[in-house]
């Protein structure tokens, strides 16, 4: 069982939650979570545990591959609470801030449902920025982890990243990435989209199979997060920032690939069709 704790507890300012239904078991799951081969394969580029109250943790985030470089990004921290295929609390600090970082498994049908918070965050103006960015990031990392489980497991993941500065506002850009009309006129001969969370997508591109996803993170003008559940399955995640005068949008993109192996990674050609958008008036 849980031991939930006693005595006066005060609400963070600020709490990040986001659940998903995952078909593999809770134990599965907690070795996603736990298991540093399995977090290189989904989630980071190394890691180290020590799985115990107490025990220290240490997260690398490598820039786009499964080796982490000089300027990678490192959390760390310590185990609080762990209850095996259940439960774990995490402390870690954010910006010199002590923040709460805990996962719940919850059996469910054939699967299970994973809830991560992400709780500590200050109120202040000051944090929006900071807060949004983890926020986004545990809103689509579930995603990839139940991509991961239910279509992947075992693979490892490349990450490629593109930017560009698009005519038009962010409203008409995130429609570009999420209707069929948009899609249509820039990354596929034909496209057909349920434009809404959890919606479908088909993209068909002469000579070559077609592509089929679903949108898992839908944040209107600002973030959107796709799967494409091709014969190797991946992420595509997509931030948008209108200029002051609403000119145009800087769009960034995050293409994370899964294979078997590096040798079978192939990217998807997004610098020509980044143009054929950039076109667009």
């Amino acid at each position: 069982m849980i031991e939930e704790p006693r005595g006066l507890t005060l609400e963070p300012d600020r709490c990040s939650r986001h659940s998903v239904g995952i078909h593999a078991s809770p134990a599965e799951v907690y070795r996603a979570l736990t298991d540093p081969h399995e977090l290189s394969h989904w989630f980071v580029s190394e890691a180290s545990i020590d799985l115990r109250p107490g025990g220290a943790y240490r997260w690398v985030f490598g820039e786009g591959t499964g080796r982490a470089g000089p300027d990678a990004l490192v959390a760390s921290g310590e185990f609080v609470t762990v209850v095996p295929q259940e439960y774990l609390r995490l402390g870690t600090r954010v910006e010199e801030t002590d923040t709460t970082l805990e996962f719940r498994l919850d059996a469910w049908r054939d699967g299970t449902i994973l809830t991560v918070s992400h709780s500590g965050f200050p109120g202040e103006e000051a944090w929006d920025d900071a807060f949004r960015t983890v926020d986004q990031g545990w809103q689509s990392e579930v995603q990839v982890l139940k991509l991961y489980l239910e279509s992947a497991r075992g693979m490892i993941n490349r990450s490629h990243f593109h930017e560009a500065r698009l005519p038009g506002g962010a409203e008409a850009n995130f429609e570009r990435f999420t209707t069929s009309a948009g899609l249509s006129s820039w990354i596929a001969d034909r496209a057909l989209a349920e434009a809404s969370l959890g919606g479908e997508l088909r993209l068909e591109r002469e000579g070559r199979p077609p592509v089929r996803g679903r949108f898992v993170v839908w944040d209107p003008d600002r973030f959107l997060v796709l799967t494409w559940l091709e014969e190797r399955p991946s992420v595509v995640r997509l931030w948008l920032e209108e200029s002051e005068d609403g000119s145009s949008s800087e769009l960034s993109l995050e293409h994370r690939l899964f294979a078997p192996d590096a040798a079978s990674i192939v990217p998807f050609d997004w610098d020509a069709a980044l143009e054929r958008l950039k076109a667009q008036r």
